[in-house]
């Protein structure tokens, strides 16, 4: 009798380690499910930032150009008056005619 009886608690003790081991397996697989399904919603964040990052440097970069430019043209429009400023220093006086 008692070894029936110890039969019977190892086949229960078996079915419930079965049943855990089964529950262990389903939710490992829901986690490796809701891992991917979140390592895909990032990947597509990281491509949307990504490309929002890139537009924000080809404008930064237009920018820059046009500032460049710019800057370039006061730099020769101070030259050009400078050049006339001076070249109209250099001049001698003449000297008032009286009449």
């Amino acid at each position: 009798m008692q070894k029936d009886h110890l039969e019977i608690l190892l086949e229960s003790i078996d079915s419930k380690f079965q049943i855990t081991l089964e529950a262990f397996q389903t939710l490992n697989q829901k986690i490796d499910t809701k891992v991917d399904e979140l390592r895909i919603e990032l990947k597509h964040d990281i491509a949307v930032v990504d490309s929002k990052v890139m537009g924000l440097s080809k404008r930064l970069d237009s920018v820059e150009k046009r500032l460049s430019d710019e800057i370039a043209e006061v730099r020769n429009d101070l030259a050009a008056h400078r050049s006339n400023t001076e070249m109209h220093q250099a001049q001698p006086k003449r000297p008032l005619k009286r009449a």
